[in-house]
Order: C-alpha cells, then structure tokens, then sequence
C-alpha cells in the first residue's frame, strides 16, 4: 500500500487530496462515526482542525488499509465501537444528569479510536493516548465516559482491579472524580447494570467507587501525594497533566510500569497547552508526533494521539479559524454565543496583560510570545536544521559566565550566505555544575533538563569537580580544542569582564590572535544585538540544531525594556528557567551583526584578514600553480 511521510509537510489536506478515491471504499466498509470523521476532515469543507487533527485522521484511514499486514498486528473491530457508543449515549451528562450524553463527531471519533481498534492478543491496541483539546471543551466528561466504560465494562466481570484519577494536585483530580462519580450512581440505577451492580455492592462514595464484593475499585490520587507504585490500573486518567512540574515525571513512570502486564491497559494523558514547554506532556507530543508523521513507522503504533489547536500564535487573531482548538464551534445552535464570548475573553485578557493566558487555555497553543517572550516556539522550531559544517569558518563567540546554580555556555555563531540570503548557523556549548542543587540528579529535576543524555549527545558537559562548581580548565581546554579540531577562523570573542576576567586573561596571554571584546550586560550594549538577532531568527536567517538545550535557552527569555526603550533579555524563574545560552550568543551577535557590512577604514585590504593557507589559495585562483 501506498505509504506518506509527512514530515515538514504543512498542508496535509492538499497534500492527501490527489488520493482521494482511494480512501472512498472504506466509507461502505465502515459504517462508524470515527471513519466517516476521518474522511470527512481530510476531504471535506465541513470541519476547520488543526494539522496533529489531520494526522490523526489520515493515520486512522491508512491503519483501516494496513490491516492484515504482517507487521501490523491490529484490527478495527466495530463490535467494540457499538459498545462504547451504545455506553456513551446511555449515561447521564454530569454537568447536568437530567440529560443524555450525545457526543460531537470529533469526540466520538476519541472514544472509537481508543476502545475500537484491538490487537491480536484480544487486547486493546492504545496503551497511551494523548489528548488535548482547548478549555470548555468538554475533555473531562470525555474522561469521565472512559474511566466507567473501564470500570463497568471491560473490568465489570474481574476483581481487584484498580482504576486510577490523577492530576498534579489533590483538587484537580477531584474535580474529574466528581464527574466519574455522579456518572456512577446512575450507571448502577439502569436497568444493563442494576442487579450486578448489587450483587458487587457498588458504592459510588467521596472519595472512591467500589466494589465491595469484587474489590474492583476507582481511586484518586495526585503527584504530589505520590504512591502510585503499588497499583495496577487498568485505566489511568492524568488530568492536566500539562502542568505537572518536571519534578514529578518519575510518578509517570510509577503508573505506567505498574498497568505493563494488564492487556486492555491504558494510560490517559489529557489537558491544555501551558506556558512551560519543558513539561512532559509536551515533550510526549512532540516525540509521537514524529512517529505519526512517518506512515511506515511502526514503533509508535500503541499510542493514540490527537491535538485540537491552533496551528499557530498569530491564529489568536483570527477567530475564523478557532474552531481548530474549540471544536463545540462546529455546533450552529452554540457557534455565535461562544465565538462572541471567547472574543470578549481574549480582548479583556489583551488589555489585562494576560494574553498568554488565553492563548494557553483557550487557544491550546505551547507559547510564551505573549509574555513578551524573546521568540515564539514556533519561530525557533522553525529555525531547526537537520546538519550544518562548521569546519573551517568564521566564527563569533559570546561567553556567559555561572554565579551561583546557572550554567556557562559558550554562543557560537557562523556566518553564511544560502542563494545570496546572508544567514547565521548558532550553536552552544554549556557546562553544568551542580553544587547548589547538592547533586546532579537534584539539578536535573530542578531544571528539567536531562544533562547526562545531552552531554551524550555531544551539546554540554558536567563539570568535573567534585564540588559542583565549574571548573575554569575545563571550560578553556575544551574552547581551544574545540577551534584547533575544527579549524576555526576566530572573528571575535565577547566576554563580561565582570564575571569572566579569568578568561579574558586566558585569551590575552594564551591566544592573542583572537579579536578580545570586553562588553558588560547593560540594556544599553545590548539592545541592538538584541532585537538584530531576534528580528533575524523570525525571518528566517538564524538556524539552529535540534538542541533542546539551546531551544530551552531561547524559548525561556523574555524581552525586559528599561526607561530609555533599551531591551535586554531577562528571565522569569531564576531558579530553573535558564537562558545562558541565549546571552552567549547576543553576546556573539554584537560583533557578528556587521559582518556583511561593509566597514573598513581607508585602505583596507581583505588580504589582511586571511592567514597564510587562505592567502595561499587566493593567489593560487589568481594566478594558477
């Protein structure tokens, strides 16, 4: 069968639309909701979603193709759609138990997807599913529906099986058990389930449904609290698992090792966007998003994704398109009443200052532009390039020095010129110490960075002392390594003499052909470097690598403006949002602006900067030999 990779690709409806046809016979095959969904978001005008909706749905048709396969172990049994939608449709509303639950398409196409696609170990096929969906929306009922469809169905004839809410705190948690539980006592009233609900003792209580003759039991918990170790949960529920400090992910992994023998398992990961791109549910994102986009990829095919968003910040501007992240705007009898009211909410919130916020919640994009942050996340990974050859350049280099928990990063930046569109490749260097955090493990989960897999991967070292602190000789050693192996042509090298005269001295007595720049950290030295490097990032003339490191660094800064109208970067956690690399590399960039410009005194000749291989080669074009 015809396979896609949809990597880069942004428009997946017009790249998706010459096969059209070849999708159309699945719509006699299946009948259900999720499928025509699929195709009618795909190939139809009838719903706006957003590019993660689209994958999604192509993947779920490309799936619906692929059965049969031999490295494609799972079928899409409509027996067990009838069931969740028969369920769905006979349980009260919890916001209001007077009336029936009737799922919108994009919400029964969640429900099909997870509990309709099985695996040939008559097991469930989704282990992980990651849903997002803007505030408002409905996300916790559709939680609520899965946890009694666990609990009354698939765990119904079992004992001692445990099901699990959870959120970071105790009050989030609860806020979703209230649903489950109103949900439940109406569940053990109807007529399907009313005397075995009675033969287990059924008991929806404050705290906990149970069972009290099967011991099958729904209870709530947070990450605070901790002591997920010790059960085995056939469903787990993480509400607003957004905001979960990176602190707490070791709780994650507690929940998910202990459901790992259970084949109908299944852990849900579901909530807005928030400001702190460092949380797990977002790195959870970004990583399945990459196996999704990669048709003939198998390695992520037990978890389930789909993200209702917008595609990006400037759409908060542009209420035609917001149906992406609030899909109950495809409702006609609620459309004008809430377009008007989330207007109203994102214009108060503009004139409060709090447009991230809105932009967070109501909008579920990952931003921090909004708080008059330095680049927007989807500026920088924009940015992002698979490779770049540093040998044998110019380079400019910014120094950030540590004072107490930050790290020291060295900012590097090559000049180059791509179809005569003058360009920047930056790049970072940092090492870590830990002597404030006491260990390495304390500094990790302080700072949400995994330091020892990034040094692995070649973008930082720990600092060899004992101590903790950073180790001057380290840092120079590795500097002029890293020049010589590469055979770099130094332009510049900018240092704040206040917090690194040590190495300035190094360069004035060890490597005295570097152009020495001293340049203290006032908005006034900075300001320009600044909005030139922030304004050549959003057009397209700084590119990066994958460095999560570096991506941190620039998505944690925010613009701080003094009297006069100079800016300069700030941060907003002191603590655990660190943005060294970021002032390494305007650092850099204050030398680095004006290399393509054309400044020489009076006689200059360019045959002066070039040493004696370059001049070698010069005279050799010139004249032969």
């Amino acid at each position: 069968m015809q396979e896609f990779n949809f990597t880069g690709i942004e428009d997946i409806k017009t790249f998706i639309e010459p096969y059209k046809e070849e999708y159309k016979p699945l719509l006699d095959d299946y009948k259900d909701i999720a499928t025509q969904y699929a195709f009618r978001v795909l190939f139809t005008d009838d719903f706006a979603t957003s590019r993660d909706v689209k994958l999604a749905s192509v993947r779920h048709l490309q799936d619906l193709k692929r059965q049969g396969e031999e490295d494609f172990p799972y079928t899409y049994d409509s027996k067990w759609v009838a069931a969740i939608e028969w369920f769905a449709r006979s349980i009260p509303d919890p916001t209001d138990t007077s009336k029936l639950i009737e799922p919108m398409e994009w919400q029964s196409f969640i429900l099909d997807s997870l509990i309709g696609w099985r695996n040939n170990a008559e097991g469930s096929r989704f282990h992980i599913a990651i849903v997002s969906v803007a505030r408002g929306q409905g996300k916790t009922w559709l939680a609520s529906i899965l946890v009694n469809f666990f609990y009354f169905m698939i765990g119904w004839n079992a004992t001692a099986q445990d099901f699990l809410i959870a959120s970071y705190d105790s009050d989030h948690a609860k806020k979703l058990f209230e649903y489950v539980s109103l949900q439940a006592k109406s569940i053990i009233q109807m007529p399907d389930f009313e005397q075995e609900a009675r033969e287990r003792d059924v008991a929806a209580q404050t705290y906990q449904v149970i069972g009290r003759n099967n011991k099958n039991i729904i209870r709530v918990g947070s990450s605070q609290a901790g002591g997920f170790d010790s059960r085995h949960n056939l469903i787990a529920v993480y509400d607003e698992i957004g905001a979960m400090d990176p602190k707490y992910n070791e709780s994650i992994n507690q929940i998910v090792s202990g459901q790992q023998k259970l084949v109908n398992r299944l852990f849900l990961e579901i909530s807005t966007a928030y400001p702190n791109v460092k949380a797990k549910f977002k790195a959870d994102q970004d990583s399945t998003r990459k196996l999704v986009e990669d048709d003939a990829n198998r390695d992520g095919d037990d978890t389930f994704m789909i993200i209702y968003s917008q595609d990006n910040e400037n759409e908060v501007f542009e209420p035609d398109t917001w149906e992406k992240s609030n899909p109950l705007l495809a409702l006609p009898e609620q459309s004008e009443t809430l377009l008007e009211a989330l207007i109203g909410l994102r214009d108060k919130q503009e004139r409060e200052g709090s447009l991230a916020s809105f932009a967070n919640k109501s909008m579920n994009i990952w931003s921090r532009r909004f708080q008059n942050s330095f680049l927007g996340l989807d500026v920088i990974q924009k940015g992002i390039v698979e490779s770049f050859m540093t040998r044998k350049r110019d380079v400019y280099i910014g120094f950030d020095a540590s004072q107490v928990n930050d790290n020291t990063a060295f900012g590097f930046e090559f000049p180059y010129t791509d179809h005569q569109k003058q360009c920047f490749y930056a790049m970072q260097y940092s090492f870590i110490p830990f002597a404030q955090a006491k260990t390495l493990d304390a500094k990790i989960k302080q700072d949400g960075l995994d330091y020892e897999v990034l040094a692995s991967q070649g973008f930082c070292e720990v600092t060899r002392r004992p101590s903790g602190t950073i180790d001057e000789q380290q840092v120079w050693e590795w500097l002029v390594d890293f020049i010589r192996i590469n055979q770099l042509r130094v332009r510049a090298i900018v240092i704040d003499p206040n917090l690194a005269d040590w190495l300035t001295k190094k360069v004035e007595h060890y490597q005295p052909a570097w152009p020495l720049f001293r340049l203290a950290p006032t908005s006034y030295n900075l300001s320009n470097p600044t909005k030139d490097f922030q304004n050549r990032f959003i057009n397209g003339e700084v590119k990066i690598k994958n460095d999560p490191l570096l991506i941190d660094g620039l998505n944690n800064a925010f613009l701080k403006e003094d009297k006069g109208g100079a800016i300069k970067i700030d941060r907003q956690n002191r603590t655990s949002d660190h943005i060294d690399s970021t002032d390494a590399l305007i650092n850099a960039h204050s030398q680095a602006q004006y290399y393509f410009e054309d400044y020489h005194d009076e006689g200059y000749n360019p045959l002066n900067d070039m040493d004696k291989s370059e001049r070698r080669d010069f005279f050799k074009s010139m004249f032969g030999g």
